[in-house]
């Protein structure tokens, strides 16, 4: 099993990103929910931008896997390597490129969560 800096590796630059689309969802998720348990009136806007934004990691980290694939795909195909080796440069390849998927949607699991959270509370304690 690989530790969690050794898949953050694997990945590469599309797993900062994805770190930083989830800390930027985490606070605005937390913040939304702050003014839904508040009753502010742009509670439940906040909360909806809050679930849109908490998605983004996940996104990312579908946009790196597509990219690890094709990187992988261009070396295999480019006949850069030996051809003994092209199976399992490519299975490699795809392995390291799914790294990107499970960084992107463990990223987004807390601020979904708090999204979430933050629009069941904002329509259950809007004002009349």
């Amino acid at each position: 099993m690989a530790s969690g800096w050794h898949v953050l590796q694997e990945c590469g630059w599309p797993s900062w990103i994805s770190i930083l689309a989830g800390l930027l969802a985490f606070a605005l998720s937390a913040v939304a929910l702050c003014l839904a348990l508040l009753r502010r009136q742009r509670a439940i806007l906040l909360a909806w931008l809050a679930l849109a934004l908490s998605l983004s990691p996940s996104g990312v980290g579908a946009g790196g896997m597509v990219i690890g694939r094709s990187r992988t795909d261009r070396i295999v195909d480019g006949g850069f390597a030996d051809p003994s080796a092209l199976e399992r440069i490519r299975e490699e390849g795809y392995r390291e490129a799914r790294s990107c998927l499970a960084v992107g949607s463990t990223v987004t699991v807390l601020p979904l969560l708090l999204a979430v959270s933050a629009l069941a509370a904002a329509y259950a304690l809007r004002r009349k």
